[in-house]
């Protein structure tokens, strides 16, 4: 088990150097946005990354998820290239209609939308880009099921460099303003795809399987509908802060929550993707369940710990990104309660595999689509009246809902050993200690600095006495370190 800990470690690792990097890119074109565009416009880009999400999720129709949990069933490598050859061509048709769509819905209504006259030029341009984001997405995907870490991580960091040039060459050089952040994407994104073909063609086998997309949508189609349901109830949060606010507030509420999506980008999403395309490869393994069982402690002790240093670090991270801003240090008061969420999030997640695995697909569907519901409706009720704030406050809310379903559902497939009263109390100690590390925010730099380190080793101490690591793991851990560094 030792050896499976470190493939899926390792694996985690590689991920991260691309999600680290997406997200360092992130941080480096906010103060190059924020340069060149107002508050309001960063309000605007914002909006601008919830529908290029939704776009993604409406493209593929569940498709990708299908492609993920059949790819190992099928044996030869001739069967696996042309359920490549059969899922790409699909996605390839459906990413343009998807686009296409949204685009005249934009082009039509973007004065509704972002309560402001957005040009033709830059919906443009936007198309153009996701499109081309859509077209290589699915080879990015097929690489992480083929579990290629490196070569993956190789193709999404060029990527990202490639989005932080043509951007800063655009806003820099020629002053384009939004209409270059936009130009930007869709140049690089598109020399991004080309140097791709060639991957893409040798993973074809030109035979398109209809009895292999039969399979993928009946059990990825019940996920699409509900992902699709739920983006569009999740993503509303900016827009309904948008119609019941104004743009800045929508601005403050983006900055706090890529601040808070650090832990999502570099810890959650990196253990998922490499743990997820593992847990199903070795579905039939004997001790794929004790397995999981140690990645879910392992993931616990990450998010949380994690989380807090994020939190108690957001001021000088928004201070560092925003260029000194004091509009967005505002934003600091929401971090907390949106990392909540975040770890919620990250835990949901995780529960959601077994029941992947057992091919519970409607029961997911119907958790993912009440939760947001749930979600939209504080958002309704919340934003009005606090704003930003309520916002976040829905998000927390509709995840530990969803946790907490999921959990259970998760149980009765499969013996999770999950201690409830533990984690809840480990949750409590969080919050507390999240919020007695925001009381040093108005320290000098340095006492605040030593005395957020002194909480942060604090938690560590909670760990080992709330059980979720012992001494062992910890020298466990670092020998997988050093394995990691020497590779």
């Amino acid at each position: 088990m030792q050896n499976q800990t470190r493939f899926v470690f390792r694996q985690s690792a590689i991920y991260s150097v691309g999600n680290i990097l997406s997200k360092l890119s992130g941080v480096l074109l906010i103060p190059l946005y924020l340069k060149y565009i107002s508050e309001e416009e960063f309000g605007i880009v914002s909006l601008f990354e919830t529908i290029a999400q939704f776009i993604m999720i409406l493209s593929g129709w569940g498709v990708r998820a299908g492609f993920s949990r059949w790819y190992h069933e099928f044996k030869t490598r001739t069967e696996q290239k042309q359920l490549f050859f059969t899922a790409y061509v699909f996605n390839f048709v459906s990413s343009i209609l998807a686009v296409i769509l949204i685009g005249a819905i934009l082009f039509f209504f973007s004065g509704g939308i972002f309560k402001t006259e957005i040009s033709a030029d830059i919906i443009l341009y936007f198309s153009l880009g996701t499109l081309f984001r859509l077209l290589f997405d699915m080879p990015f995907f097929m690489l992480r099921i083929q579990q290629k870490a490196a070569q993956q991580t190789a193709w999404y960091s060029m990527n990202i460099i490639l989005v932080l040039i043509f951007s800063f060459v655009f806003l820099e050089f020629f002053d384009l303003g939004l209409k270059g952040i936009y130009l930007g994407q869709f140049v690089a994104h598109f020399f991004t795809f080309l140097p791709m073909a060639p991957l893409i063609w040798r993973n074809f086998s030109f035979k398109f399987r209809s009895d292999v997309l039969r399979k993928l949508l009946q059990y990825g189609l019940p996920l699409a509908i509900s992902n699709i349901l739920t983006t569009i109830l999740t993503l509303s949060d900016r827009h309904i802060i948008n119609q019941y606010q104004n743009l800045s507030e929508v601005a403050g509420y983006s900055m706090a929550f890529k601040i808070s999506n650090l832990i999502q980008v570099v810890v959650i999403a990196s253990v998922l993707t490499g743990f997820t395309n593992y847990y199903f490869k070795t579905l039939h393994s004997e001790n794929s369940s004790l397995f999981y069982q140690r990645i879910v402690r392992y993931f616990t002790v990450l998010i949380t710990l994690g989380g807090l240093a994020v939190v108690l670090f957001s001021p000088e991270i928004i201070y560092v990104v925003s260029m000194g801003s004091e509009f967005f240090q505002t934003s600091v008061i929401i971090v907390p309660v949106l990392m909540l969420g975040m770890i919620f999030s990250g835990l949901r997640q995780l529960f959601a595999l077994p029941l992947n695995k057992h091919k519970r697909t409607r029961r997911i569907s119907m958790i993912l689509v009440i939760s947001a519901v749930i979600n939209v409706a504080g958002n309704f009720l919340l934003v009005p009246w606090i704003g930003k704030m309520g916002a976040s406050i829905s998000t927390v809310v509709a995840q530990l809902f969803a946790l907490i379903w999921f959990f259970s559902e998760a149980g009765k497939v499969e013996e999770i050993k999950f201690s409830r009263w533990r984690n809840l109390l480990l949750i409590i100690i969080w919050c507390l200690m999240a919020w007695g590390g925001m009381q040093l925010f108005e320290l000098p730099f340095f006492s605040g600095m030593l005395l957020k380190l002194a909480v942060v080793l604090a938690f560590v101490l909670v760990l080992f006495v709330t059980g979720h690591i012992n001494r062992d793991e910890i020298k466990e851990a670092g020998s997988l370190y050093r394995n990691i560094r020497n590779r």
